[in-house]
């Protein structure tokens, strides 16, 4: 066979095995994995409080800005407006009644 005949059905099937590969790596996981980290700061409307048996804490957003570092990807957001945020217990920082700053271990989805 011709070379060129050869290279372009090498391009195709390469492009072709690139579409599936593309589409699946859009998931949503809502899994908290160990790597990377978030970071949250702002003003909370209520109390946090303990959910799932004190795994979880809760509370409702007045202005509330989260970046999260996962493997190669960061997402910064902002809550607000009496959403709820739910973030787990081992939170490292500062979380009084009506403000939050600090950090936990893991890339969040929110």
């Amino acid at each position: 066979m011709n070379t060129k005949k050869i290279l372009g059905i090498f391009m195709c099937m390469l492009v072709m095995t690139m579409i599936p590969v593309a589409a699946g790596a859009t998931t949503n996981n809502k899994d908290t994995g160990k790597i990377g980290w978030t970071t949250i700061q702002g003003f909370t409307l209520t109390q946090p409080k303990q959910i799932n048996g004190g795994a979880l804490i809760e509370f409702r957003c007045l202005f509330v800005h989260y970046a999260v570092q996962g493997i190669g990807q960061r997402t910064t957001g902002i809550r607000y407006n009496g959403e709820i945020m739910v973030i787990p217990s081992n939170f490292n920082g500062l979380l009084m009644n009506h403000m939050i700053m600090g950090w936990c271990i893991g890339a969040l989805e929110f």
